[in-house]
């Protein structure tokens, strides 16, 4: 299954390339580690968190790149030798709220949650933090996560990851064209921020239009295709930049294989790995979600073994892919 390779590949990655550096305090035995690298991965070593109890609470669980983070989490969890429940928020941030609080009732160790509501979860985060869990946010932020006792932030860089992303269609473009955007939701964080990296690079090109309002599609495929098919009748459009590969794989869907519009997505996921080998889409910037997962669950272990981190936020790297490369990414 192709999202399980590549769950393999980004834990053997976390396994060989982590950089780690303990230095013993005698008194507590406990680590202080230096371990954020520059590649984005982190390690707390085989078997740190045995004994420890770990909930991962997702906005939810239905497309690839949501299961990519849950097996990386899982493959953690092994290595780790902790006790793991992946739990499933299924977009509604009350029953995250829910979920959090009765982690907390279940005496887990430490919560690692992406936010469905980046304003809404912090007074939870809070409570469960004053309670001695350790608390972890992972891909997208919550606002004002430190003051609100998380103790660490495990994502991409969103505005870098936009940035990236419009440049490349820029590249391609030549810097001229009609342009639309789809978006995610317009409440998350993950995805403001890579508007942001959007319009950080349009500002350079101003022959690159956007004939139509960007379009919320909520992340999903089904969404962006029956959008692109309404845009296809009514502009002509040179590119679609779109705010995840499940809406860029869904605006392939509309305008079909080899069609010549410039699509592109984030995340770097098998489905949009699969569009871009056959012609529907051209390219994703891969942010590596089921590593900021992996890198969640090692720092909530180094923490809960008393050690530090030399960053509370950790970033992964961004990479461009497309025909070009994507054989390497499989």
């Amino acid at each position: 299954m192709k999202v399980r390779r590549l769950v393999a590949l980004l834990t053997a990655g976390m396994m060989v390339t982590a950089l780690t550096a303990t230095t013993a305090m005698a008194e507590s035995g406990a680590e202080s580690v230096a371990e954020a690298a520059a590649d984005g991965v982190i390690s707390a070593g085989a078997g740190a968190g045995k004994g420890y109890k770990i909930a991962v609470i997702q906005q939810h669980q239905t497309n690839a790149f949501q299961i990519a983070v849950s097996e990386a989490a899982e493959a953690a969890a092994e290595e780790l030798g902790c006790e793991l429940n992946l739990l499933s928020a299924d977009q509604d941030a009350a029953k995250q709220i829910s979920q959090i609080e009765q982690c907390v009732v279940d005496g887990y160790d430490a919560i690692l949650f992406e936010p469905v509501d980046p304003d809404g979860l912090g007074a939870a985060a809070k409570a469960a933090a004053d309670e001695g869990v350790v608390v972890i946010n992972i891909i997208s932020a919550c606002t004002d996560w430190e003051a609100n006792g998380i103790a660490a932030l495990s994502c991409g860089d969103n505005v870098t990851a936009g940035e990236t992303e419009m440049q490349a269609v820029a590249d391609l473009l030549g810097g001229k064209g009609n342009i639309a955007i789809l978006t995610g939701p317009s409440g998350d964080s993950g995805g403001l921020q890579r508007m942001e990296g959007y319009e950080n690079i349009l500002a350079n090109y101003p022959d690159m239009v956007q004939v139509v309002e960007p379009a919320d599609c909520q992340w999903d495929t089904a969404s962006a295709q029956g959008t692109v098919e309404s845009w296809l009748s009514a502009y002509d459009l040179d590119a679609i930049i779109c705010e995840n590969d499940g809406m860029a794989v869904g605006a392939g869907n509309a305008a079909g294989a080899d069609s010549g519009i410039v699509i592109t997505g984030v995340d770097g996921t098998p489905d949009g790995f699969e569009a871009i080998k056959d012609g529907r889409i051209t390219g994703t910037v891969s942010q590596n979600g089921g590593q900021m997962a992996a890198n969640g669950m090692n720092a909530a272990v180094i923490l809960l073994n008393g050690g530090e981190l030399e960053s509370n936020t950790i970033i992964t790297t961004n990479t461009w892919i497309d025909a070009n490369n994507v054989a390497d990414f499989e």
